[in-house]
C-alpha cells in the first residue's frame, strides 16, 4: 500500500512539473544570440522651427547596455537642407552627472569623451542622400546612458504660396534596433492659432499626432522596428517664417490635402485589414486554447480511469505488522521481482548465490590468496570462494535464472569449478570483459523476471492500460502541433508536455494481481520482523536452519546486516554446530560471527562494484565511440531625410 501512495506522488509531482514547464514555454522570454546587448527604450525628438525657415533639434536617445561597448554611432541624414550646423553631443550618466563629448583630434583619437564625423553622400542629384556621419567614443558596461545630440537644419521649411510647409523622415529607418517610445516635439514661431496648424504623420500605423496649440505639436509612436521611419509633416501659416530662403511659387495646400486624404484612406484600409485579421487570430486563438482545456480535461478523466482501472494497486486483505514465516518458497530474486514491480537489482546475485550454498549446489569456503600491488610488495589476504558442490542434488530442480548464475560465476568468471569472490571486481576493469558482465547481468535479470511472470504476481491488464495510453499519446502529440499550427495558440504546448509525459507513464503501468498485492503485504511484513525480530516474543521463533533460509531473502529486502547482528541474541553458540547448516555452519562465537558479517559485506560489495564498474566502463566505451493627430498613415508625404540611423559599438 505504501509502495501505491508513493507511485500517486510521484505521478502527482510530474503532472506539476509537466504544467510548470508548459508555462515557462508559453510566457515570453527575452533572449540574446550575444554576450551583450543594448536596447533603445526611449527617444525624444524636440524640434524649434525658427522664422528664418530653418530648425534646432535636439534628440535625446536613452540606451540600456548589456554588456561591455566602446561608445555609440549617430547618422544623421541632412538632404534637402542647406546643411547642418551648431552640433554639439553630451552623455548623461546614470548619477545624473552631464558631460560634453568633443570633437576627435590628431591627439585624442579615439579616445573616451570624444567623436570622430564625416559627410558621406550617396545617389544622383537631386534624389542624393547626405549623410553625416558621428561616432562617439564613450565606455559602457552593464549599464544606463542617455546621449543628447543638438544640431541645427539650414532652410529645412519650404514656404508656398499659401502655406509653410516643415516635412521631414524625423526618425531614420537605419537604425540596429528597435526604437521604444517615441516622442516627437515641435514647435512654431508664435503668431498662429491652433485651427490654423495641421499635422500628419506617416509610417507606423500606431502612431498618433496631436495639435497642443498654435505653436505646438507632438507626434507620439510606442516603438519603430530597423528599417521603418517616422515622418512627421506640419503645415503653418506663411507668416511664421517670414524670413525662409527655400521659397516655392505656387499654391501647395489642396494638392497636398489630397495627397494626404488618399494617404489617409490607404491606412485606414490596412487598419481594417489588420482588424479584421487579429478578430481572425483572436477567435482562432480563443477556439484552439478553448480545444486545449477541453483536450486537458479529457486527459485527466483519462489518466484516472487508466490509473484506476490498469494501474492502481488493490487494496490487501493483509494488515498485520509482522508475518513470522516466509510467504512462499520461490527463489529470492523472483521476490525481489514481485516488490519492485518487476526489476530485479544487484542484490539479488548476492541473495540468489547465497541461496544456491544453502540449497547445496555450492560451497562457500575461505582461501589464501595473493592481492598484487602496483607499488607496494604483493600481500596474502584471506578470500572467499565459492565452488561447485561435487555432492550437489539434481540440477533439475534449479530455476532458469539459479543454473544461469552458476554457469556465469563458476564457469565464465571462475576456473570451471571455483571463483574468488575479491576476483570479480578486476574481472570487469578491461572494456571487453565489462560489455560481456553487463550482458551477463542483463540475461540474469531477465531470466529471473520471466520465472517471475510464471508465478501471476502482475495483472496481465496492465498492458492493455499501456496500449490505450500510448494511443492517446501519440494522439495528443499529433493534435498539439495541429492546434498549434492551425489555430495559432502556444497553449498547444501543454498538449506537446502531455504527450511526451503520457507516453513515459505508460512505460511505468503495471499492477500486481490480488495474490500478487497480498504476497507483496506478506514480504513486507516479514521484512518488518526481520528488522525486529529480538524484541519480538521469543516464543515461537524458529530454528538456525529455517534462519539461514530467511536470511538468504533478508539479502534481497536489504536487511541482511540486522539479521546478522541480531542473531546471536535469540540462537546459542551450540546451534551452529547443527549438521543441516551450509554457510551459517560454525559461526557460533561472536568474534567467528563477525567473519561471516564480513563474508557476506565482501560478497555484496564485490558483486555490486563490479557491475557497477562495468556499467561504467560500458557505458564509457559507447559514448566515445559516438563522438557532432489621430491615426498615421502609411507611405510618404515626400519629406526630406529618413536615411540616418544608429547603434552601438
Amino acid at each position: 500500500m505504501n509502495n501505491s501512495k508513493q507511485r500517486i506522488k510521484t505521478l502527482f509531482v510530474c503532472i506539476l512539473l509537466t504544467v510548470f514547464c508548459s508555462s515557462l514555454i508559453v510566457s515570453e522570454v527575452d533572449t540574446f544570440a550575444d554576450n551583450r546587448s543594448y536596447e533603445i527604450y526611449e527617444y525624444t525628438i524636440n524640434v524649434a522651427v525658427n522664422t528664418d525657415g530653418s530648425a534646432d533639434i535636439e534628440e535625446i536617445i536613452r540606451y540600456d547596455f548589456h554588456g561591455s561597448f566602446n561608445g555609440v554611432y549617430r547618422d544623421i541624414d541632412f538632404s534637402r537642407t542647406d546643411g547642418i550646423t551648431n552640433f554639439r553631443i553630451y552623455v548623461i550618466n546614470m548619477d545624473g552627472s552631464f558631460n560634453e563629448i568633443i570633437p576627435s583630434s590628431e591627439n585624442n583619437e579615439s579616445k573616451d569623451g570624444t567623436y570622430t564625423d564625416y559627410i558621406a553622400e550617396y545617389g544622383i542629384s537631386p534624389y542624393s542622400e547626405t549623410i553625416a556621419k558621428y561616432k562617439v567614443y564613450e565606455k559602457s558596461y552593464n549599464e544606463r546612458k542617455t546621449f543628447v545630440y543638438q544640431y541645427r537644419f539650414n532652410n529645412v521649411v519650404t514656404k508656398y504660396d499659401d502655406i509653410a510647409e516643415f516635412n521631414r523622415k524625423i526618425v531614420d529607418s537605419n537604425w540596429d534596433v528597435p526604437l521604444n517610445n517615441i516622442t516627437i516635439n515641435i514647435t512654431l514661431p508664435r503668431g498662429a492659432s491652433k485651427e490654423e496648424i495641421k499635422v500628419f504623420g506617416h509610417g507606423s500605423l500606431l502612431g498618433e499626432s496631436e495639435i497642443i496649440n498654435g505653436q505646438k505639436v507632438v507626434f507620439t509612436v510606442p516603438y519603430v522596428m530597423p528599417g521603418e521611419m517616422v515622418e512627421t509633416l506640419v503645415l503653418f501659416p506663411t507668416h511664421l517664417v517670414p524670413e525662409a530662403m527655400q521659397i516655392v511659387s505656387k499654391e501647395a495646400l489642396p494638392g497636398i490635402l489630397e495627397n494626404e486624404r488618399t494617404l489617409a484612406e490607404e491606412a485606414n484600409e490596412q487598419r481594417e485589414v489588420a482588424r479584421r485579421e487579429l478578430e481572425r487570430e483572436q477567435t482562432f486563438n480563443i477556439i484552439g486554447t478553448a480545444l486545449v482545456g477541453f483536450l486537458t480535461v479529457l486527459w485527466v478523466a483519462l489518466f484516472i480511469y487508466v490509473y484506476n482501472k490498469y494501474d492502481k494497486e488493490l487494496e490487501s486483505d493483509f494488515k498485520q505488522k509482522y508475518y513470522r514465516e516466509l510467504p512462499e518458497n520461490y527463489t529470492p530474486a523472483e521476490m525481489s521481482c514481485l516488490m519492485s514491480m518487476g526489476h530485479i537489482n544487484t542484490k539479488d546475485i548476492t541473495a540468489t548465490l547465497m541461496d544456491l550454498v544453502r540449497k547445496r549446489y555450492l560451497i562457500l569456503t575461505t582461501e589464501r590468496v595473493v592481492k598484487k600491488r602496483l607499488i607496494l610488495q604483493d600481500k596474502q589476504i584471506e578470500s572467499y570462494a565459492v565452488s561447485i558442490n561435487p555432492n550437489a542434488p539434481s540440477s533439475a530442480y534449479l530455476k532458469r535464472h539459479e543454473e544461469f548464475l552458476i554457469e556465469w560465476f563458476i564457469h565464465r568468471l571462475g576456473d570451471g569449478n571455483t571463483i574468488i569472490l575479491d576476483n570479480i571486481s578486476d574481472y570487469t576493469k578491461s572494456e571487453r570483459n565489462a560489455t560481456k558482465f553487463c550482458k551477463d547481468y542483463r540475461s540474469f535479470s531477465d531470466l529471473a523476471t520471466k520465472e517471475a511472470e510464471k508465478l501471476n504476481f502482475f495483472d496481465k491488464s496492465s498492458d492493455k492500460g499501456k496500449f490505450i495510453i500510448r494511443i492517446a499519446a501519440i494522439m495528443y502529440f499529433i493534435i498539439a502541433f495541429v492546434i498549434l499550427f492551425i489555430f495559432e495558440t502556444s497553449w498547444a504546448l501543454i498538449l506537446l508536455f502531455i504527450s511526451i509525459f503520457t507516453f513515459i507513464y505508460s512505460v511505468t503501468i503495471n499492477k500486481r494481481t490480488r495474490y500478487g498485492n497480498e504476497q507483496k503485504a506478506k514480504w513486507t511484513a516479514f521484512r518488518n520482523f526481520l528488522k525486529d525480530f529480538s524484541r519480538l516474543d521469543k516464543a515461537g521463533l524458529p530454528s538456525i536452519v529455517i534462519w539461514e533460509h530467511y536470511l538468504v531473502y533478508a539479502i534481497s529486502l536489504g536487511v541482511a546486516k540486522e539479521v546478522i547482528k541480531q542473531l546471536p541474541l535469540v540462537i546459542s553458540e551450540y546451534d551452529y554446530n547443527d549438521g543441516n547448516l551450509t554457510f551459517l555452519s560454525g559461526y557460533g562465537s561472536s568474534i567467528v560471527f563477525t567473519d561471516f558479517t564480513h563474508v557476506l559485506d565482501s560478497t555484496i560489495s564485490s558483486v555490486t562494484n563490479a557491475i557497477d564498474n562495468a556499467m561504467n566502463v560500458a557505458n564509457s566505451t559507447l559514448s566515445s565511440s559516438s563522438g557532432s493627430g489621430g491615426g498615421f498613415s502609411g507611405g510618404s508625404s515626400g519629406g526630406g531625410g529618413g536615411g540616418g540611423g544608429g547603434g552601438a559599438f
